[in-house]
């Protein structure tokens, strides 16, 4: 389905195309009217409602003062803002640099794993970014694939701080998830005050991806995910990825620390760690083995880059001429595959989901899942297995979907099967049945003699005297 403008012209700004969705509204490519230049116009569009004034206030005062913050910075690896426009003295839309390439996400959709040389490059590329946002005091705090954009000669930019904030910001923050779930911080995941090193754990998250092409704390529901984030250390990329030498996956592991002390106390130390690895020969040699062109980047950058030599063609396929009518007919299918790779990025874009912001109340349900499943490995540790297994029968009774619960009662019930000992059986000698059959048989009634009886009785023994009865006393 198209997607049309709700007006064609913003500012100075003529609406040209859709190119996707953003996380405060809708982004679109559109043109300068007397400059010519063309940016990435995301129009202010919420989908949510806000519970009153103040809210819709907060809001629009945190979108404001984080446009005058990322209007002030100019790097070659962020995407520059360019102008603010204004309805009713709130802000209505905002001009951004446009990246004529793709996004990370799009690539990624492409190649997983990325070879080894272009994910280093864009590594590099997104820390020196974020040292430069950390230096001005700007939290990205949405650091993902699908906020990296990169250009066609391959230099990464970060792109939508739209859920930035500044590192000291007076704005009240509502306890709710601001982020995207796998990228997210287990800062951010518990909502406790976030700093530079968060984006510092999602740059991690981004680099493992790269790196190994799988997401370190996937999951098939959004919950296992937050959990994995707080709870769960992945595999060091390099046991999912041979080919990544050991150096480059211990970084990543510092990166990806659950605590934030941890990890790396900027952007620049992991970047000039990362620099450092890269020039140790073993590394260099391991980099430089695979046979990949690297993506160019900054002349002053302190990555070192390395096989970026190409082998000539031989003389006989070099000064070999080629066919007009043949030319023109690789130009045209240039041309037109050219033209669907567009249509196809713009469907891509289209697909990529905006930022989530989640409820309060999912942050509770998840928190209180959790404490329920930490009291019942309390109880199966202390060898309390009946507690823990009645512990994991509640909590599954309210989140059946719960597999790792459904997985730690099977195996209480196993520790409790073995500790319960077999009840020992008594056996009891059987008796004859002839001494049972006696002990079961009654004395029969005495039967009352029969008129014939006593006729004969009377004839052989005479009358008899009727018995006396006993005096009455």
């Amino acid at each position: 389905m198209k997607e049309e403008p709700e007006r064609q012209e913003y500012g100075e700004y003529v609406i040209e195309s859709f190119l996707g969705k953003g996380s405060i509204g809708k982004v679109w490519l559109a043109r300068h009217r007397r400059f010519g230049r063309r940016v990435a116009l995301k129009t202010v569009h919420l989908e949510h409602k806000f519970e009153d004034d103040s809210d819709r206030d907060e809001f629009y005062k945190r979108l404001q003062r984080e446009a005058e913050l990322c209007g002030a910075m100019q790097h070659p690896n962020i995407v520059t803002l360019y102008d603010v426009g204004y309805d009713d003295e709130l802000v209505s839309y905002l001009a951004t640099e446009y990246v004529d390439g793709e996004s990370l996400l799009a690539r990624l959709r492409r190649t997983r794993p990325l070879p080894l040389n272009e994910a280093l490059s864009i590594a590099a590329d997104l820390l020196r970014g974020l040292t430069y946002a950390h230096s001005k005091g700007i939290i990205h705090r949405d650091i993902k694939p699908a906020n990296i954009l990169l250009t066609s000669e391959g230099q990464a930019k970060i792109a939508d701080f739209g859920v930035a904030r500044p590192l000291h910001s007076s704005l009240t923050a509502t306890r709710s998830l601001v982020g995207t779930p796998n990228y997210m911080s287990p800062e951010q995941v518990r909502t406790t005050p976030v700093s530079p090193r968060s984006d510092l754990f999602s740059a991690g998250v981004v680099m493992y991806e790269m790196l190994t092409g799988v997401k370190p704390f996937g999951s098939p529901d959004l919950s296992g995910i937050l959990y994995n984030v707080v709870n769960h250390d992945p595999a060091l990329a390099t046991e999912v990825n041979p080919s990544v030498p050991e150096p480059l996956a211990q970084i990543v592991a510092k990166l990806l620390e659950k605590r934030p002390e941890n990890r790396y106390g900027s952007a620049a130390e992991a970047l000039a760690e990362l620099d450092a690895v890269l020039r140790e020969p073993d590394t260099a040699l391991a980099v430089s083995s695979q046979t990949i062109a690297s993506a160019p980047h900054d002349a002053t950058s302190p990555l070192t880059t390395v096989n970026d030599t190409v082998e000539p063609l031989p003389p006989s396929i070099a000064r070999r001429p080629i066919h007009a009518a043949l030319f023109w007919i690789i130009t045209l299918l240039l041309a037109s595959g050219l033209g669907a790779s567009v249509v196809l990025l713009r469907q891509l874009a289209e697909r990529e989901k905006p930022t989530a912001e989640i409820h309060p109340t999912l942050v509770e349900r998840t928190e209180t899942k959790q404490r329920e499943l930490a009291a019942a490995r309390e109880h199966v540790r202390a060898g309390r297995y009946a507690e823990g297994i009645t512990a994991y029968d509640t909590l599954l009774a309210r989140h059946p979907e719960t597999l790792i619960a459904h997985q730690e009662r099977d195996e209480a019930k196993r520790l409790l099967e073995a500790a319960t000992p077999k009840a020992e059986v008594t056996k009891v000698a059987k008796r004859p049945s002839t001494e049972v059959a006696e002990e079961k048989k009654e004395p029969e009634p005495e039967k009352k003699p029969s008129r014939w009886q006593r006729f004969k009785r009377w004839w052989k023994e005479g009358p008899q005297e009727p018995a006396k009865e006993k005096p009455k006393s």
